[in-house]
């Protein structure tokens, strides 16, 4: 007879934080098929976050420009 084995599914990872008065129970959990590594998401989320401040510090000034020329006419 096949016996099939169900695998156990790991705890989650459970993060205690006290802020003030509040405390927080955070559960952390993975997905065991995920095509990239938490290092490769972590690299992925720094980079957009970069490309967006680089992007944001070149559209504000000219946005800036802009306001500060229409309000002279």
């Amino acid at each position: 007879m096949n016996t099939v084995k169900k695998q156990a599914t790991p705890e989650p990872y459970v993060l205690h934080r006290r802020v003030g008065s509040t405390n927080y129970r955070v559960r952390i959990h993975f997905n065991p098929n995920a095509k990239e590594t938490l290092e490769d998401k972590i690299r992925r989320l720094l980079k957009n976050d970069l490309q967006s401040a680089t992007e944001n510090a070149i559209m504000k000034p000219l946005q800036a420009g802009w306001l500060s020329e229409r309000s002279s006419l």
